[in-house]
């Protein structure tokens, strides 16, 4: 059902009623499990109970911040590449797409829905993340030590199958080939990577953070939780309603 609801919003472009209205029954949708997940984790009748994990991270005695640090090296570096290539997506000449992925997401239908079912389930996995936290004094377990393209706000116009953008100057993109195709096969590359560094992480021993921990892990201060919530909620915002 999910993915049928993101099929048929992904019909509807930015900065019209229906694509607003849509995002926010999605956004009401994320709250209402999140509500349900905390509300399971209280002992409510009425709520998505999930069991705590019993393994916290980092795992006790086996060394510092630094070690810390290199366990979340891999999502570290896969969210850069990703903010990286987003921001030098923008280096387009006259005439050619921005291979940012909100670009490309409106653009194409297909990955348009699926970036809605990603940033659907990154809303309810964050929580479900965060309710599944260790409760304290658990013990850990022995682990072994080894469409119509989007239109920019610059008012520009579309032509067949490229962005135009007027007669505003440009300077040449230089750092990425303006092929959207490619653009779309980085973004579907995004999600399949973060997939097999989870899977690679669940049988290092516990040495580095797989996705649900990393959360845990950089959502712990209050903050960064607000500040984590607030960039989930405004990027959809961006994506699909305005």
């Amino acid at each position: 059902m999910l993915c049928a609801w993101c099929g048929w919003v992904s019909g509807f472009h930015r900065a019209t009623g229906p694509a607003e209205i849509t995002w926010l029954i999605s956004l009401a949708a994320v709250v209402a499990a999140g509500v349900a997940l905390r509300r399971g984790k209280s002992g409510a009748r009425v709520g998505w109970h999930l069991e705590p994990v019993t393994d916290p991270w980092p795992r006790p005695g086996r060394g510092g911040g630094r070690r810390a640090l290199l366990g979340v090296a891999p999502w570290l570096v896969l969210i850069g590449v990703a903010l990286a290539w987003d921001v030098l997506g923008l280096d387009t000449g006259p005439h050619q797409y921005h291979l940012t992925i909100s670009a490309l997401s409106q653009a194409y239908r297909p990955l348009n829905a699926a970036l809605l079912l990603v940033w659907l389930l990154a809303g309810i996995g964050y929580e479900a993340a965060r309710v599944r936290a260790p409760t304290a004094g658990a013990r850990p377990s022995t682990l072994p030590a080894g469409a119509e393209p989007n239109r920019p706000e610059t008012g520009g116009e579309l032509s067949a199958g490229a962005l135009t953008l007027g007669n505003h100057p440009m300077t040449p993109g230089l750092l990425l080939p303006s092929i959207p195709l490619l653009g779309v096969a980085f973004w579907i590359a995004v999600p399949v990577v973060a997939l097999l560094v989870d899977t690679a992480s669940r049988r290092s021993g516990g040495r580095v953070a797989n996705g649900e921990e990393f959360i845990r892990f950089i959502s712990t201060a209050r903050v960064a939780n607000a500040l984590l919530i607030a960039a989930w909620a405004f990027a959809g915002y961006h994506l699909f309603a305005r």
